[in-house]
């Protein structure tokens, strides 16, 4: 009965060390005070076909998975996710599942922050997100995990 008192009190002070270790390798992010009104296209879902609204920088989604898979940017840009696969794609913030690296979150996000599609998107059907917080901010297809991404937002002259 001793051993198993042992354990318990090991596994939950491992536990807790490996708790406050990955909470402390949180980047640090700057605060942000959000626009009164989002840019346009902000966290927005359409269809390639139908869309006039513009944006900074496109990454695809092919059946090999995002291309390119790694940008930088600067802070304020628009980047396109759109799907041009067989399969449906889901792009949100790392860390799968819970997509809750990129800071931003508003009360009608779906899971951990603004940066998610909050669905799945057929082909020809893309997600554009403005990205407002400098960093590194990786993402992935929250349906293929496997697939992945970083996105490098530098801080512009104008925002910090």
């Amino acid at each position: 009965m001793r051993t198993y008192w042992i354990i318990g009190i090991v596994a939950a002070a491992v536990l807790l060390a490996g708790g406050g270790y990955i909470y402390s390798e949180r980047p640090h992010v700057p605060s942000y005070a959000s626009p009164a009104a989002q840019p346009p296209g902000h966290g927005i879902v359409g269809n390639s076909k139908l869309d006039t609204d513009p944006y900074d920088v496109l990454i695809t989604y092919t059946d090999e998975g995002f291309s390119p898979a790694d940008i930088s940017i600067a802070q304020g840009q628009r980047v396109r996710f759109l799907n041009n696969s067989k399969q449906t794609t889901w792009p949100a913030s790392g860390l799968h599942p819970t997509h809750t690296l990129y800071p931003e979150k508003e009360s009608s996000d779906c899971l951990g922050s603004s940066f998610d599609s909050c669905a799945e998107l057929q082909k020809g059907e893309f997600f554009d997100f403005t990205f407002n917080y400098a960093g590194v901010w990786t993402f992935h297809d929250h349906l293929h995990p496997y697939s992945t991404g970083s996105i490098t937002v530098t801080a512009s002259s104008t925002q910090q």
